[in-house]
């Protein structure tokens, strides 16, 4: 595998805890299991996300005449079958029980690749196979794929409340300038600085609290962030938008690049992706889908939408978070309060939520004209009231719990949903109830649940940019036509 590609597999931490708990019950002996995955290939990067677990009995995982133990040609036919099917790929699994930081395949593991992977290939009819070999605390495994490439499995990325993240040999320490990090380093070490550096972290808004999240993403530490807004500075956000001024509102600069310029202030090696877009877009939303953790800063239910679509078909964690007062009809405030709004594979998402509202998609969907057309009443769109202290206390909410999840010291219960009521300063916590029937994250065979399938997402088309090369090539087109 080239340097710099990443080829990895995303598992839920329910899946995974009742994988681990079948492939090591304690006998110090190889069992074995089979995954089904929804899969996607770019340039230099393939994801795995798992959507089913099959734990193999003793006679689907026999021991073996080439090796101590073998899948059992039945069980590759039924579950190969099975994917194809579906539409998924295969992944072999099966224990190395001696394994714990470091791991590899045996010469046994690869002969029995070189037998099996090439028919599995044939069944499936999916882009790859994969094969790992689990240790206690690491996995190591290779895939092959269908053009004839082979590549090492990278990680194995446990998807939960608190993220764990396995590979054959413990990561290059890539945790920077620790000077700079000292007091952050007291409380997670080296090791959870080094974390922090390897993310990627997507955030779908750079205003009042989309610019809070970034300003404190690059004070932690993280190495890679992906903004996306297509709004540009007025003067009536300068109270919000961390790192804006008074010329960046005058020259009307978008909140990205204001956003980029704070960040690389704060800390010039970061490698920032200022997006000037729409995340309904197909060439927006595909930058986002390499990304570890998703943070929603945006409150149209469009942003909510692809977002929630996102996180569920490619098994990436994501927070939503936002600040509101409610006012009455009298114009007197009904309520204050900030939610911070955890969506985890297999714990519910914003759909079944309810928090994506199909009156709104439709009226965000429609030309202003159309909306002009629905607006009978001639209303004017309200502003609704907005205060920087509660974008803080929500951002805040948000990076807490994915820094409990980074460093491994997240609880459960901090994956449930969190609604503060800013006048009492009491906290509402429910929890998201799955729906088997949702569409996005449901359990049913038309979901698109860990399919890692961009054209299942609810995207539009990018926008065509017009050049003046592409205005002059359409001009003679159209002479030549006539």
């Amino acid at each position: 595998m080239a340097r710099g590609e990443l080829n990895e597999l995303r598992i839920p931490a329910g899946e995974y805890e009742r994988l681990r708990a079948h492939l090591f019950p304690g006998d110090h002996d190889e069992h074995g299991a089979i995954l089904l995955a929804g899969e996607h290939h770019a340039t230099g990067r393939s994801t795995l996300a798992v959507r089913e677990t099959h734990l193999l009995e003793p006679d689907e995982f026999p021991p073996g005449t080439h090796g101590y133990r073998q899948f059992a040609a039945g069980a590759l036919a039924r579950l190969g079958n099975r994917a194809s099917q579906e539409r998924l790929a295969m992944v072999t699994v099966h224990s190395h029980p001696g394994a714990h930081e470091r791991n590899g395949l045996s010469r046994d593991d690869l002969a029995a690749h070189e037998r099996v992977f090439p028919h599995l290939l044939d069944i499936t009819g999916a882009a790859s196979v994969t094969g790992v070999a689990l240790g206690e605390a690491s996995a190591a495994g290779e895939s092959w794929h269908a053009d004839g490439s082979r590549r090492e499995l990278t990680r194995v990325q446990v998807i939960g409340a608190s993220a764990r993240t396995l590979r054959p040999r413990p990561a290059d320490d890539r945790s920077g300038d620790l000077k700079r990090f000292d007091r952050q380093v007291l409380l997670f070490g080296a090791t959870g600085q080094a974390r922090l550096r390897g993310l990627h972290v997507g955030v779908l808004g750079a205003g009042g609290g989309g610019s809070i999240l970034i300003e404190q993403l690059t004070h932690l530490g993280v190495g890679q962030i992906t903004a996306v807004d297509p709004d540009i500075v007025k003067r009536h956000n300068l109270s919000r938008i961390i790192g804006a001024s008074e010329r960046d509102a005058r020259e009307k600069r978008k909140k990205v690049h204001v956003a980029r310029d704070h960040a690389q202030r704060i800390d010039p090696s970061i490698h920032f992706n200022a997006i000037d877009g729409d995340i309904s877009h197909s060439h927006v939303a595909h930058r986002l889908l390499d990304c570890d953790y998703l943070l929603l800063a945006t409150d149209t239910a469009t942003a909510r939408l692809v977002a929630n679509a996102i996180a569920q078909s490619f098994l990436i964690p994501l927070i939503q978070i936002g600040a509101k007062v409610e006012l009455r009809s009298d114009g007197e405030i009904e309520q204050i309060y900030t939610a911070v709004r955890p969506v985890l594979p297999r714990h519910g998402c914003l759909s079944c939520a309810g928090l994506i509202d199909s009156v709104l998609l439709q009226q965000e969907a429609a030309t202003p004209e159309q909306r002009a057309q629905q607006n009978y009443l001639g209303q004017q769109d309200i502003a609704d009231p907005s205060v920087t202290t509660l974008n803080v206390a929500a951002a805040a909410g948000a990076l807490n719990a994915l820094l409990m999840s980074v460093i491994g010291q997240a609880d459960p219960y901090l994956a449930e949903h969190r609604i503060t009521l800013t006048r009492e300063g009491r906290v509402l916590v429910t929890t998201p109830e799955p729906d088997p029937g949702c569409r996005w994250c449901g359990e049913a065979s038309d979901s698109r649940y860990a399919r890692a399938d961009p054209s299942l997402l609810p995207l539009r088309p990018a926008p065509e940019v017009i050049t003046k090369r592409s205005l002059a090539w359409r001009l003679i087109a159209a002479i030549t036509r006539r």
